[in-house]
């Protein structure tokens, strides 16, 4: 068969093909010319990537400074952390030695009320008799340290009050972190918050306040609010709502340390 008679049995097929092929070129010439710059760009980008990432873009020495460096970052957070943990003192600290973490609340609790009750008693200086305890003793031992920090700060707190004769102190209340039972926890810093509302001259008040920050009576005790504002019903007072907290920070697990 010649190709004349190839051209005239299978024409259709070889003008399908022959613009099949015309087709290809075309849309080829095509994309070059919208995204072939874009595309080639691309390309190049990728080679340079992986030509970086098989060469080495650290030395020895850059690990060896990063852990100095991080090192000396965990010293200074553990010196700051100084200043803004409270620093709870060691008779209201959990103490296997000293029983169980119930029978240490029960004991701290009688004793700081007994205490500050009678001696505010004695300078008639009235105080919310729960010292913002709850009236359902804790029975977590987390929750019974958090506890145990706030009664420290209420004690603290209190030990001012009687010495400066503020007149009453109507209401203490103690909010542990809703971190502490929440789904994602309390993060760096965990805050119990103990709340006082005070009533009276204003004069012993402010100086219960300067007390809570001089260095000269301890570390100072963190204050998150403050309100003061006149008395309607008496004359000549005010009332003092101050929020004070008593922070935990929360330790860095070793292989957050590592690299």
């Amino acid at each position: 068969m010649d190709l004349n008679d190839y051209w005239q049995e299978n024409k259709r097929f070889v003008m399908t093909v022959m613009g099949g092929v015309i087709l290809f070129f075309i849309g080829d010439a095509m994309i070059d010319s919208f995204i072939g710059k874009d595309l080639r760009s691309a390309r190049n980008s990728r080679t340079r990537l992986k030509s970086d990432l098989r060469d080495s873009r650290f030395l020895a020495r850059d690990l060896t400074t990063a852990r100095t460096e991080n090192a000396a970052l965990l010293e200074a957070q553990e010196a700051l952390a100084v200043h803004v943990a409270y620093p709870t003192r060691p008779e209201f600290q959990l103490d296997a030695s000293r029983g169980t973490p119930g029978n240490q609340y029960f004991t701290a609790a009688s004793r700081v009320r007994e205490d500050v009750l009678r001696r505010a008693g004695r300078r008639n200086v009235r105080i919310a008799q729960d010292l913002g305890l709850p009236a359902l003793a804790p029975t977590r031992d987390d929750e019974i340290a958090r506890y145990l920090d706030a009664l420290d700060l209420v004690e603290r707190v209190l030990n001012f009050v009687i010495e400066e004769r503020v007149e009453r102190v109507d209401k203490i209340e103690i909010k542990l972190d809703p971190g502490l039972r929440g789904r994602q926890g309390v993060g760096r810093v965990e805050k119990t918050r103990v709340k006082m509302k005070m009533s009276g001259a204003s004069r012993p008040m402010m100086r219960v306040l300067a007390s809570t920050q001089s260095p000269d009576q301890g570390e100072a005790i963190l204050i998150d609010e403050l309100e003061v504002v006149p008395e309607r019903t008496q004359e000549g007072e005010v009332r003092l709502e101050v929020t004070f907290l008593a922070p935990r920070l929360a330790k860095i697990e070793a292989d957050e340390e590592e690299f």
